[in-house]
């Protein structure tokens, strides 16, 4: 594992809920840069998201 991935627990900017993020882990220089692009779904996924219509 070379450290490009990072699941931090961030916060719901809409909810305030607590919610864990996946995000790309970049560097600059001597700083971080987290790119957040999926979050783990708190309870069943399934019945949380409608697939597209065909």
């Amino acid at each position: 594992m070379d450290g490009n991935l990072a699941l931090m627990e961030c916060v719901d900017a809409v909810s305030g809920e607590p919610r864990f993020v996946v995000c790309a882990v970049g560097r600059s220089r001597e700083e971080y840069l987290f790119m957040p692009f999926g979050h783990l779904h708190d309870g069943d996924p399934f019945a949380a998201y409608v697939p597209p219509a065909p």
